[in-house]
C-alpha cells in the first residue's frame, strides 16, 4: 500500500516504522524543521505500550530503547504530596509490567533510524481531496519557502498531527479537542555538583505530583541515565540515545493565575513566573526551578478531547487518525504517548490484514477505529482526573481537604489500573 502520515510525533513515527517493515510505501511529513525541534520532556511508556513497540521494531532497535530510558528502579511508585513536599499519597507501581521512561526527543531520533529518506521535515499538511477510486491527494505547504504542492496518490491518510489536527478537523467537521482552562511552565534542570543537593530524596523511587494553595500544582521526576537497564555501549546497530541526568519538573495552573502573555515569555521570564506562582513551596523545588536550563523552558496550553462524546464522528473512507489528534489528553497521568503508540500498533495490525486480504480497507479502519475508541477514552479520564484539584487547591480549606481526600484518589488510580490491565490484551 501507499500511505501518507501526517505528524512526525511519537505515534505517527511508530506507525511508519511498522508500515515500512510491512513493505509499504511510506511518506511522513512533519511541520517540525527537524527530528529534535519538538517540545515536551520525558515521556512514560507503559506495559501495553512497550509490548506495541516491542511487536513494531526489530529487537536491536529495541534494545536501543531500552538502553535511552531510565531503568525500572527508577519508577517504583507515583507519589502525590502536599506544597512541602509532604507525603499524601502513593502508588506503588508492579514490578513485574515493562514500563520506560525515556527523553521525547531521544526516542524521536530513534524512530526515525531506517526512516531517514521517508520522514520530511518541514513540511505542512493543508488538505487533501478523495478521488472517485479512493485514492488520496494531499496539499503540502513547504514551511521555509511557502510553496504548495499537490503529492502523490495515495491509498491511506493518517492524520497523526497531534492537538489541533488538521486531518481530524477535515473529517470532523470541527475541532476534536479544546483547551481545559489549565496551562503549564515546564523545564529540565540539568543534575551536578551545585544541584545535587536540591533532589527530594523520594523522586529516586519514582516521579511525584505535588499540589499547593494557589491553584497550582507541580510534576516532579528524576532522570539518571546511569539507571538504564540496558548497557548502551551493548547498542551496535542502532546506537542509544543518552540524555543528561536532570529533573524534569512541569507546573500547572489555571489560566487566571498565570500571566496572559505567557506564551510569548521567554526562557527566563517563565522561570521567574514560576517562582511566583510557586511562592512559599519547598525550598527543594525552587531551587531546582532556579537553576533550570533557561533555554529549554516552555509554556503548554492543555487541551483535551471530550471522552463522552463520540471520538470518531465521521464516515469510514480512507482516511483515519491516531493519537492527540483524536483523542487529546493533558499529560497528567503520562497517558498520551502511550496511547498512540498502543493506536499505531493496532491500526498496523488492522493493516496486515487489509494487506492479506482479509479484509478491506474500509472495514479494517472501521475495526481499527472501534476498538480504539474502546480504550482511548479511559485515558482521557484518568488524565483529566488530577485538573479538578488544581482547580480547588486554591480554596482557604483545600490543604486539610486534599490531606483526606488525595490518599483516597491515588488508591483509585491504582484499583482502576489493576482493573486496566486485567482486561487488557
Amino acid at each position: 500500500m501507499r500511505i501518507m502520515v501526517v505528524g512526525g510525533g511519537i505515534g505517527g513515527l511508530v506507525l511508519a516504522q511498522a508500515l515500512h517493515r510491512a513493505g509499504d510505501v511510506v511518506r511522513v511529513i512533519d511541520r517540525d524543521a527537524a527530528v529534535e525541534s519538538t517540545g515536551g520532556y520525558r515521556l512514560h511508556l507503559d506495559d501495553l505500550a512497550c509490548a506495541a513497540l516491542r511487536r513494531v521494531l526489530e529487537p536491536a532497535h529495541y534494545q536501543a530503547v531500552l538502553a535511552s530510558s531510565a531503568g525500572p528502579g527508577s519508577f517504583r511508585q507515583f507519589a502525590i504530596t502536599d506544597h512541602r513536599l509532604r507525603l499524601l499519597g502513593v502508588d506503588r507501581q508492579d514490578p513485574t509490567l515493562e514500563r520506560l521512561l525515556i527523553g521525547r526527543i531521544p526516542l524521536r531520533r530513534l524512530l526515525t533510524v531506517g526512516l531517514r529518506d521517508r520522514v520530511h521535515f518541514g513540511q505542512e499538511y493543508l488538505s487533501h481531496d478523495v478521488s472517485t477510486d479512493g485514492t488520496i491527494t494531499a496539499r503540502v505547504r513547504d514551511c521555509i519557502t511557502g510553496t504548495v504542492n499537490s503529492t502523490d496518490a495515495v491509498d491511506l491518510l493518517v492524520g497523526a498531527d497531534g492537538v489541533g489536527s488538521r486531518v481530524a478537523r477535515a473529517l470532523a467537521g470541527r475541532a476534536t479537542s479544546a483547551p481545559v482552562g489549565i496551562s503549564g511552565i515546564a523545564g529540565r534542570t540539568p543534575i551536578d555538583g551545585r544541584t545535587q543537593a536540591h533532589i527530594p530524596e523520594l523522586l529516586r523511587a519514582g516521579p511525584a505530583l505535588a499540589f499547593g494553595p494557589g491553584g497550582s500544582a507541580v510534576f516532579l521526576s528524576l532522570h539518571d541515565p546511569a539507571s538504564t537497564a540496558v548497557d548502551p555501549a551493548s547498542c551496535v546497530a542502532v546506537p542509544a540515545e543518552i540524555e543528561g541526568a536532570s529533573v524534569v519538573w512541569g507546573l500547572l495552573a489555571p489560566d487566571e493565575c498565570l500571566p496572559a502573555d505567557l506564551r510569548s515569555q521567554s526562557g527566563t521570564e517563565l522561570v521567574s513566573t514560576a517562582q511566583q506562582a510557586l511562592a512559599g513551596w519547598a525550598a527543594q523545588v525552587l531551587a531546582l526551578i532556579d537553576a533550570s536550563d533557561k533555554a529549554a523552558v516552555a509554556s503548554y496550553r492543555f487541551s483535551a478531547t471530550d471522552p463522552s462524546r463520540d471520538l470518531t464522528p465521521w464516515a469510514v473512507g480512507s482516511v483515519t487518525c491516531l493519537g492527540d489528534a483524536v483523542h487529546a489528553m493533558p499529560p497528567t497521568a503520562g497517558r498520551a504517548a502511550a496511547t498512540a503508540i498502543r493506536d499505531a500498533d493496532l491500526l498496523a495490525e488492522h493493516l496486515n490484514q487489509v494487506r492479506a486480504g482479509a479484509t478491506t480497507l474500509a472495514v479494517g479502519l472501521h475495526d481499527y477505529q472501534r476498538a480504539m475508541t474502546a480504550y482511548a477514552p479511559d485515558a482521557i479520564r484518568e488524565s483529566l482526573a488530577p485538573l479538578p484539584w488544581v482547580r480547588a487547591s486554591s480554596g482557604p480549606l483545600a490543604r486539610n481537604v486534599a490531606r483526606v481526600v488525595l490518599p483516597a484518589l491515588a488508591l483509585a488510580a491504582r484499583g482502576y489500573r489493576s482493573t486496566r490491565h486485567r482486561g487488557a490484551k
